[in-house]
């Protein structure tokens, strides 16, 4: 497993002063979020010179750009907007194409409470996988779709399983379908295998929360090599979010 953190755990710092903050606590990588105005200065508006400097800078640097996580969805009931984030989503496609990105983060959230609307999302979400799979696939991008919000596991894997995906995989936060019901051993029946990125938050004080230590441990034991990343937002103090993280992880 490759440990970093998301830019929201530090949003007022550049992309130098990330990667120094990876460097000092020895993360491997880092996750930015994008669309949130973040100082890492990675964005759809920003200029190839940018894109150039920020790609050079992980290239010296020794340090991994996981993932590029976006606030992309394809569950509007309005077939224009989910056309425009299929649209969205290619332009984030190609954006990670260029900064050597690893991943790009999706949602599929939030789900409706009737099986019939619920049947009717999840094909809207596969759809706009579909539409978007084999592009990523040919840049080299894998597409992570969360277990964000009420999109438990056993969803996530029926919206792979109807979109035919081949270069989509999953972002796993087990603590959202643990607050929505399903343990994490449940859910893992649906994703393994499937996991390409995670998220994980260790809390403020105390040992590691039994839901990160579980889901860490399943992915450990089945030999799991991608990325696991830390997803505080906003803290008042993410130095020390760093550090506890980072002393945490070491215990397992």
């Amino acid at each position: 497993m490759q440990f970093g953190f998301m830019s929201s755990v530090c949003p007022p710092l550049t992309l130098a002063e990330l990667i120094d903050k990876a460097k000092q606590y020895n993360y491997e990588h880092l996750e930015l979020r994008v669309e949130w105005q973040h100082k890492h200065g990675v964005e759809l508006d920003s200029t190839e010179q940018q894109l150039n400097e920020a790609k050079a800078r992980f290239a010296d640097s020794g340090i991994t750009l996981s993932c590029i996580a976006t606030g992309v969805r394809f569950i509007d009931p309005d077939a224009n907007k989910r056309a425009q984030q299929v649209v969205l989503l290619k332009k984030y496609i190609d954006l990670s194409e260029k900064m050597g990105a690893k991943n790009i983060r999706i949602f599929g959230d939030p789900v409706p409470k009737t099986p019939t609307e619920i049947d009717r999302t999840l094909d809207w979400e596969a759809d706009g996988i579909r539409a978007c799979d084999g592009l990523a696939g040919d840049a080299g991008v894998a597409l992570c779709l969360e277990t964000h919000g009420n999109l438990l596991a056993s969803y996530l894997a029926e919206v792979l399983y109807r979109s035919e995906a081949q270069n989509t995989y999953v972002n796993w936060h087990a603590a959202h379908h643990v607050r929505h019901g399903q343990p994490v051993d449940v859910a893992y029946v649906h994703l393994r295998n499937k996991v390409r990125h995670a998220h994980v938050s260790f809390g403020n004080e105390g040992p590691m929360p039994d839901t990160e230590k579980d889901s860490l441990t399943l992915l450990a034991q089945d030999g799991y090599t991608g990325f696991i990343s830390i997803e505080v937002i906003n803290p008042k103090d993410s130095e020390a979010v760093l550090k506890r993280h980072a002393e945490l992880y070491k215990t397992l």
